[in-house]
Order: structure tokens, then sequence, then C-alpha cells
């Protein structure tokens, strides 16, 4: 976790300095339908995947102490199935889309965004499905790197580097030219991860492949993952795309701006949810009735806590100060939203990983619908406050759904599950040490 923390921190900077690179480019005028296209890709390449990277995560850490081949190659079939099926379809809607409904007189404008954001719903589904897979067989220093914003401490410096490089030699570009650039930082990252996997698979027997039959055997067992996934990518992105439709652009970028500023708060949470993943799947098959799984996710929660009050200070004592630094001038009216999405991100922190102990432990499918009733409000309040209200409307709205939904999870997992997953005044940080990630 130590290595994982670090690791984590590497992936902070460079989603930072990708951040502060595109919008000092971009301005306030493009800046939004910037998140708003990493966004897209990103929902569109869960759902190329199926939810066969969170299976695989879950299954795959069983499985690596054991000696079952035909298991594995399973995983291995319905992997390969996806890849060559699903995910290119997603990468071909959102290039289809991307060139029909984008802004400008120029053919090649949108024939040039359409394939970079069909490219980018791609290497973003691979990246996400080779890093899980690479946990789950407990490569943990490697996939540490591959985890995080922006795809992790290795694909987020790539990336960084990359829209600088674009900047500097081809500003003309604009919004073309940052996704590709962010779409050329996932590439050699993911070719390193996939061959890591590979090699581990080389060799295994099992059931051959078989293209249809391992996308409907894939489908039937991982469809409660997909809809998890898709419903939690729902509940952090719909606002991006409600002010990307309702509002200027102008507010669409200061919403974007607060926003992703704001989920850096969540980070520690998530990097010890990728952390945990593995352990309380296994945990699942054990007896957990004297409460040391309880204990180890409490403990968990309150690290994530202490670690979210850090990251807020600068946020509360100088948020103006810390919006200039990062996104450049023009960008102080994100200060509101800023702070009002902040406390949301501290709740969610604070009540610890629910949702991923509902996921690995088997209630895969309670967690999505509660990610569904969160993403339907979103839009059903959503909606009318930013017509009626602007900006800080819509800022409100998230606000209070998001309050909802961490809630709902909590009390959701406390009665399915019969566990606690809030912060502790007594954490037990010796359980960290004496377990395996």
């Amino acid at each position: 976790m130590i290595w994982f923390s670090a690791s984590y921190a590497g992936a902070i900077l460079g989603f930072l300095g990708v951040t502060a690179v595109a919008g000092r480019w971009l301005g306030p005028a493009d800046f939004g339908s910037f998140v708003a296209a990493l966004a897209a890709a990103g929902l569109l390449g869960q759902i190329g995947l199926m939810g066969s990277h969170r299976s695989g995560l879950r299954e795959v850490a069983r499985l690596r102490d054991k000696d079952e081949p035909e298991a594995m190659a399973v995983l291995r079939n319905g992997v390969r199935a996806v890849s060559l099926t699903t995910l290119p379809a997603a990468g071909l809607v959102g290039g289809v889309a991307a060139a029909v409904l984008v802004d400008g007189d120029e053919v090649w404008q949108r024939f040039a965004l359409g394939v970079v954001l069909a490219a980018l719903v791609v290497v973003t589904g691979q990246q996400q499905l080779w890093a899980n897979y690479v946990r789950g067989l407990g490569h943990v220093r490697f996939a540490s790197l591959l985890e995080g914003r922006s795809g992790g401490a290795f694909v987020a410096a790539l990336q960084a580097g990359s829209v600088l490089a674009v900047w500097l030699l081809a500003p003309a570009t604009g919004l073309v030219g940052a996704l590709a650039a962010v779409c050329a930082g996932y590439l050699v990252p993911l070719l390193i991860a996939r061959s890591v996997v590979r090699r581990r698979w080389r060799g295994l027997g099992g059931p051959r492949p078989r293209l249809w039959r391992d996308l409907r055997m894939t489908v039937r067992r991982d469809w409660r993952f997909l809809s998890g996934q898709v419903a939690t990518y729902l509940n952090v992105s719909i606002e991006i795309w409600i002010a990307s439709l309702l509002l200027s652009s102008v507010d669409t970028s200061m919403y974007t701006a607060g926003q992703r500023l704001a989920l850096l708060l969540v980070l520690p949470l998530t990097a010890l949810q990728v952390v945990f993943a593995p352990v309380i799947a296994r945990a699942g098959r054990q007896a957990h009735d004297d409460g040391s799984l309880e204990r180890l996710l409490r403990t968990g929660a309150t690290v994530a806590t202490g670690m979210t009050l850090l990251l807020a200070l600068p946020f509360v004592v100088a948020p103006g100060l810390v919006v200039d630094l990062v996104y450049g001038p023009g960008f102080r009216a994100a200060v509101p939203v800023l702070l009002l999405v902040s406390i949301g991100s501290f709740g969610n922190v604070a009540t610890g990983m629910a949702g991923t102990a509902l996921s690995m432990l088997g209630r895969e499918g309670v967690s999505a619908r509660v990610q569904w009733a969160g993403a339907v409000l979103r839009v059903a309040i959503g909606v009318p406050a930013a017509l009626a209200f602007g900006l800080m409307g819509l800022t409100v709205s998230a606000l209070t759904v998001s309050v909802f939904v961490f809630t709902l999870m909590w009390w959701r997992t406390r009665r399915n599950l019969g566990l606690s997953t809030h912060a502790t005044l007594r954490p037990e940080l010796s359980l960290l040490a004496r377990t395996s990630g």
C-alpha cells in the first residue's frame, strides 16, 4: 500500500499536469468540451468492456493461488471476445457521434475528432482491462503504476508530456490535438500491461476460443458489473454533459474545472479501493464473523479520510489561488463549484468502501441499483436546476444527489453484508501491515 500511495501521488501530479496544460491551451471556451469528451470516452470504454475487467479482477484474485487453468482460460477467452467485438463497436459509436455533433464547418475537423474519440474509447477500455488483470494476477507494484486519475502515474506522466509537446509544436490543432495527445499517452503502458498478462496465459488449456459463444458467456456472467460500472461513471459525469447541453461553453468550463479539482479529494479512497478489492474478494471465501474484515474496511476509511483532510486544506484556505495555479487566468468562477462539490467528495470518503465491498462480495447488483438511482436523480433534478438557476443550480443539485448516493450505499452495505465501512476513531493500523494487496 505504501508503494501504491507513492504511485498514486504520481498519478495526481500527472492528472494536474494534463489539466493545467489543457486549461491554459484551450481556455474557458474549449476546456469544458475537452473534459466532456474524456468523460464520454471513459463511459463508452466501460460499456465496451461489458464488465469483464471488474469480474476479471475478482475471479483472478480468487484463482491465482489455485491450479484452475480451465477457469482462467474461460476468462482469457472472454477478454478476447470483448476486445474484438463490443469495445471496437463502442469506439465506432463514439467516433460517429462526435463527428455528427461537433461544432465546426470544416469536414476534416469533424472527421479528425471522430477518429480520435474512437481511438480514445478503445485505448481507455484496454487500459482498464489490463490494469485490473495485472493486479488480480498479483503484479501489485506494476499495477499500482496503471491505476489512478488519467490511468495511473505511468499513463498520466506520458499524457502530460504529450499534451505539452502538442501545445508547443502544433497549438492550432486545439481540441483535436489535445485529445490525440491524451490518447497517445495510453499506448506504451497498455502494451506492456497486455504483454505481462498474456505471458501468464501462455500455455493454458481449457476450452478453445469461440468468439460469439465466449461473448455471450461473458455478457451473462458480467452484466451486473457492467450495470454498476456504467451507473458509477454516470454519477461522476452526468452533470458535465448537462452543462454542455444547457449552459454556455464558459459555464461548462467553470463546472468541469471545479469538479475535476474536487474529485482529487476522493483519490485517497479510490487508491485504497484498488488495493483492497482483491483482499475483499478473497475474504468472501473465508469466514469473517470475527469482525476482521469490518475493522480493516473502517481502518482504510479512516486513513483515506485523514489524507483527504490534508488535500482539502488548500481548497479551504485559498481556493482562488489553487484555481489560478492549476488552470491559469479566467477560471475564478469555478471556485464556488470547487467548494460545494468538495463537500460531497469528503462525505463519500468518510463513508468508506461500501460499493467495493458489495461488488467484491457478490452483491454487485445492489451496488448497481444504488448508482442507477443516483444517475436518474441527477437528470431529474439537475436538468430543471440548470435551466432555472444556471451554473449554481446544477452544482447544488450535484451535491445533493451525491450525499444521497453515498449514504444509501453505506446503508445497503450494512443491511446486505452486515458490514460497516465508515471511518472510525479507533483504527487498527497494524491490520494494514498484515494484509497483502
